[in-house]
Formats: structure tokens, C-alpha cells, sequence
């Protein structure tokens, strides 16, 4: 076969193959485009309102409070990325005066944004930024990472490890209270539930819920969680029914 006659069917051959290739187009946003804006001086207020179970569930009590995100500080971890230091401020529902309670940490990157507090890690958003992709946002996290707080039975709150974030409503709108915004995603962490809405006391219980709201330019602006279980009385009656856990709701109510 003549030299030239090889390069021809060579020619053709990489034709065919490269309009056999599927293109795959993502979107040019970025990460961070729906986080809280990664520099020194923005922050972002919500009101959160908290339930917690006391005295073995008998006594359900809701706190409302509160907590300004800042942006402090930035530094280089260990693999070399930039992270970010944001503290967040605590008050009463007035804003009368703030104190600093916890500092977590925020790591950017092209493909995944990780988020660490209270010495646990999240991967809180990852590239593509699609409807319905998903993946393993708790993948870091312990057995029964929250142990030290809650007595907790059901496996769904002792393994969180293969929890699937999945996004839904991506670049909708939405609309929350009187403020709205254009462009948000949805991030629906777990949604698990047994015997809810408890319709037999004797039988136990179990709800697992989190799902985040992020707002282009803005970052997180509506976050709900639950995670309780509801345990079932004695069968010799010394201990009543009673629910252990928490459920939280966080409004974003100002940001710079």
C-alpha cells in the first residue's frame, strides 16, 4: 500500500472516530458562585430557629437566635489550597450584641467545596453543577458522628457515610419571605423516615432530613435538617415514649 494511500485512511479513520465522540457541554459556573463570596469582610445573617427534645422528649422547646457568618481569614492547607477561616457571630433575635461562637473552615476548589465544623467534614457542593448529579457529600464523616450529643439507634444516624447529595432546581428561581432570587440550587442531602407521622405511639420512629438552598452570588439563604427518633414506651410502663434529636431552620436575612 502506497505511503500516501496509508495517510488517507488514517485521515478518515480519525474523522469517524472523532464524530463518534459524545461533547459534553457544563456549564461555566463556578463553585463558588453559590457560596458565601470567599473574602475577608463578607458575611451573611440568618435566623435560626432550633427544636430540641429535653426531659426524654416530653418537653419540645424551640430557640430562635441569630448567627452572622464572616468571612476572618484565609490560609494554606496542607495540600496546598487555599482555605478560608469564617466565624460565626451568635445573638438573641434583637442583633443587640454578638459573640464569636464557632470558626469553620472553607476549601475551594474547581471540582468540590468542603466545608469543616465542629471537626466534621462535608463536601458541601461538587462539579457539574446538574440536575439530579449526586454524590457522597458525608463521605468523610465517622460512624455515628454525633454520638456525643444524642443517643441515637437508628443506622441512618450512626452511618452518614453514604448519605448522596443530589441536586434538584437548578438555576430556578426562588422565592423565600419577601426576598427572591433569580438563579438557586437545591442540595437534598437525606430523606428517611419511619413510621412518620408517628400514627402508632408503640412503635418506634425515625425522621432523617436535610436539604440546602444556595443562591447565585449569595451563597446558603435556606438550610432545613432533621434528624430525631422516637422511641416507644416500656412494655412494663416504666418508661413513657420519647423523642431524642433536633431540628433546625436557618433563613438567610442579610448579606454584603
Amino acid at each position: 500500500m502506497k505511503p500516501r494511500t496509508v495517510v488517507l485512511i488514517l485521515l478518515c479513520l480519525g474523522i469517524v472516530v472523532t464524530s463518534c465522540k459524545k461533547t459534553i457541554h457544563y456549564p461555566a459556573t463556578s463553585l463558588t458562585d453559590y457560596f458565601l463570596t470567599l473574602q475577608v469582610g463578607k458575611y451573611a445573617t440568618y435566623r435560626l430557629d432550633s427544636l430540641n427534645f429535653y426531659y426524654y422528649g416530653q418537653l419540645d422547646t424551640i430557640t430562635s437566635y441569630l448567627a452572622k457568618d464572616s468571612v476572618e481569614s484565609s490560609f494554606v492547607d496542607g495540600s496546598g489550597n487555599t482555605a478560608w477561616y469564617v466565624t460565626r457571630y451568635i445573638s438573641d433575635t434583637t442583633g443587640s450584641s454578638w459573640y464569636a461562637g464557632e470558626t469553620y473552615t472553607v476549601t475551594p476548589s474547581q471540582q468540590k467545596i468542603e466545608m469543616t465544623e465542629e471537626n466534621l467534614r462535608f463536601i458541601k457542593l461538587a462539579f457539574p453543577l446538574q440536575e439530579a448529579f449526586s454524590w457522597t457529600g458525608n463521605t468523610y464523616l465517622p460512624y455515628a458522628p454525633y454520638q456525643d450529643f444524642f443517643d441515637f439507634s437508628d443506622d441512618s444516624h450512626l452511618t452518614l457515610g453514604n448519605w448522596n447529595y443530589t441536586y434538584h432546581s437548578v438555576n430556578k428561581p426562588y422565592t423565600l419571605g419577601s426576598q427572591s432570587w433569580d438563579s438557586t440550587l437545591t442540595v437534598l442531602q437525606e430523606n428517611d423516615s419511619i413510621n412518620v407521622p408517628i400514627l402508632d405511639p408503640n412503635s418506634f420512629a425515625s425522621r432523617t432530613y436535610w436539604s440546602e438552598t444556595y443562591a447565585k452570588h449569595v451563597g446558603l439563604v435556606y438550610r432545613h435538617t432533621e434528624m430525631w427518633e422516637y422511641q416507644p414506651p416500656t412494655p412494663d410502663g416504666t418508661q413513657t415514649g420519647y423523642k431524642i434529636g433536633f431540628q433546625l431552620t436557618m433563613r438567610l436575612i442579610d448579606h454584603n
